[in-house]
């Protein structure tokens, strides 16, 4: 008797200790993939705009479109610095430093380089993608 009431102890204090460790995976697991989600529209809009910068005419009336406020390319390109500097809080040090390149050199080769770091950053995926290969 003093057994079975020791195995039913054990049973339920395993069942609190395992729903309590899957309680805190369930949270972490959660957290994680809102992050993931915000850094992929982020990244999806800062590519964006640095595509329009490269094309401004093309793509002016999409961002306005967007609801962005940008009559110039100057406005645009304080747009990604404040992007910039709000990735801060959620970018990888590669991908921040890439779009400063970006910013200081609007080419089609600075924004290949700082898609791959996004897409590094998101993924952990390595490889070495170039513009060649977008072309």
């Amino acid at each position: 008797m003093e057994n079975l009431i020791s195995v039913i102890g054990l049973l339920g204090l395993g069942g609190l200790i395992s729903s309590y460790f899957t309680l805190l995976w369930q949270r972490k697991h959660e957290d994680t993939k809102a992050r993931q989600e915000y850094k992929e529209t982020r990244y999806k809009c800062i590519v964006l705009l640095m595509k329009a910068l490269i094309e401004f005419e093309k793509y002016k009336g999409m961002l306005v479109k967007h609801g962005y406020d940008i009559s110039s390319k100057n406005d645009l390109i304080d747009l990604l610095k404040d992007e910039q500097l709000s990735a801060v809080l959620y970018g990888s040090k590669g991908f921040i430093k890439s779009l400063g390149s970006f910013i200081n050199n609007p080419n089609k080769n600075t924004l290949v380089y700082a898609v791959i770091e996004m897409r590094r950053d998101l993924w952990r995926l390595k490889g070495a993608l170039t513009s060649e290969d977008l072309a």
